[in-house]
């Protein structure tokens, strides 16, 4: 095939004609789809078949310049360390810090939680079914190809079995064991700082579909009982994306320019959002929202107990036993962190009335409606001295370098307003501002965002012409 192409290239160079150079473009991409279907499949092949102890050479395969080794990291007192097992404690201190002293009323667990709504055979299917066949191995060398197979062979006791283990909030002991493999995120400037790192949960496929089931429980309830997520909380539920958020505020902006009301927003950015999820606060918070006995006596289990093993430098920890924080790369962790900071919004919007606010994950926004501008930012000021201070005793941190202020006007541009947040950092209001990856201006006709994406655009053209007249010349 290679030589067929370069065959009808030199036809091209010798008669210059659309017709050979239609030849061409349909021979290059029959060519790079072929390429592109061996390789897929050759992947699909090692992966289903790569061993615990091979994920270092899979990282190889992907990302080769990346897999240099940790050389030396700092610990909390910026004390470097240079040695595996200390490199191990480090990661293990900063990674699972204590959760917040509070004390579980075991009697208000038992008596006011509402039952749990059975876990449909359907979820099941979906859970095994549409699960990545490419995801790296733990100990037991079981894929999820392997669980495919074989859930349609023995489709009846993988339901009993799930349904059992799930409602009797269950866990199986090889189910609390995963590894952590920690790996450099690219293009950092010092490798030393312990935030620089990725870690990358193995956990058991069987325990996967398991957590992939109860998420999909916990997303079908927020969209059935609206104590659960908040409702301008976009994130979570079916069918809402960024589409979704930015439209809600082009919206709420329009309608109030059609009042010739003034209209301001500050955006706050939840910190290492993940880290910051304390187990028993989050347990609280399940009680109080009178939430399933036993989902919260299966993501008590489920994070609880568990025993894990560092990787890194091809070196591998002893086992160590821990409880857990929610980890970012779990499938549940999401729905988990939604719940855990809910509160938050209610407890604003009971404060101000004419106050609004909208969340996509960790960024979380509040605005306003008003005709007098000085009001407008006094409110919004009071508003994030509160959600400051829930923050704080819910473990919970704001990024104030990501905070950004900015005013929507009907008539003329007001750029002079600022906030004052609790740590005397001072918010200035600007022209425009990067949120859910859309450029948003103060007349709110996305022309600042619409001229970036030519420019990037016409950069990826300019680039891909440069690459094809290398190749032609």
């Amino acid at each position: 095939m290679q030589k067929t192409l370069l065959s009808k290239k030199r036809i091209w160079k010798r008669c210059r004609n659309d017709d050979a150079w239609a030849k061409i473009v349909q021979m290059q991409n029959s060519y790079h789809d072929a390429i592109k279907l061996i390789k897929n499949q050759f992947w699909i092949n090692f992966l289903n078949n790569v061993e615990e102890k091979k994920v270092f050479q899979t990282y190889k395969f992907t990302k080769s310049c990346l897999i240099e080794k940790l050389l030396s990291i700092q610990n909390l007192q910026k004390e470097l360390k240079i040695e595996f097992n200390e490199k191990c404690k480090t990661f293990l201190k900063a990674m699972y810090s204590l959760s917040l002293k509070i004390q579980i009323n075991q009697e208000l667990l038992l008596n006011e939680s509402i039952q749990w709504s059975r876990v449909i055979k359907e979820k099941i299917k979906h859970a095994i079914n549409f699960s990545a066949l490419r995801k790296a191995l733990e100990s037991n060398d079981m894929s999820f190809a392997i669980i495919q197979w074989a859930y349609k062979t023995i489709l009846k006791i993988f339901n009993l079995v799930y349904l059992d283990l799930i409602e009797n909030d269950y866990h199986l002991k090889i189910w609390y064991e995963d590894t952590r493999i920690i790996l450099k995120k690219s293009n950092k400037l010092n490798y030393s700082i312990l935030k620089i790192y990725r870690i990358i949960t193995l956990l058991n496929c069987l325990n996967k579909v398991a957590e992939k089931i109860i998420a999909v429980q916990l997303s079908y309830i927020a969209e059935i009982n609206d104590k659960l997520l908040n409702f301008n909380q976009i994130k979570g539920r079916k069918q809402r994306s960024v589409i979704n958020a930015v439209l809600n505020l082009v919206h709420d902006a329009q309608m109030t320019k059609s009042r010739e009301n003034t209209f301001i927003y500050l955006l706050l950015d939840v910190k290492e959002v993940f880290d910051h999820v304390a187990l028993k606060q989050l347990i609280k918070i399940l009680i109080k929202l009178k939430t399933l006995i036993n989902l919260i006596n299966w993501i008590k289990c489920f994070l609880q107990n568990r025993v894990i093993d560092l990787a890194f430098n091809d070196e591998r920890q002893k086992s160590k036993k821990i409880s857990i924080e929610i980890s970012q790369d779990l499938f549940i962790s999401l729905i988990l962190f939604l719940i855990y900071i809910q509160y938050l919004f209610s407890k604003i919007r009971a404060k101000f009335e004419n106050l609004q606010s909208l969340s996509y994950i960790h960024d979380v926004m509040l605005y306003i409606e008003e005709r007098n501008i000085n009001k407008n930012v006094k409110m919004l000021k009071n508003a994030a001295k509160i959600a400051f201070i829930w923050a704080e005793n819910n473990a919970v941190q704001f990024n104030d370098s990501k905070s950004e202020l900015i005013h929507f006007e009907s008539f003329k541009m007001t750029f002079n307003q600022m906030i004052i947040l609790l740590n005397n950092m001072i918010i200035k209001s600007k022209t425009y501002v990067w949120w859910l990856e859309v450029w948003l201006n103060w007349k709110l006709n996305f022309k600042v965002h619409v001229q970036t994406k030519i420019m990037t655009v016409t950069k990826m053209l300019l680039w891909d012409n440069e690459i094809f007249l290398h190749e032609t010349a």
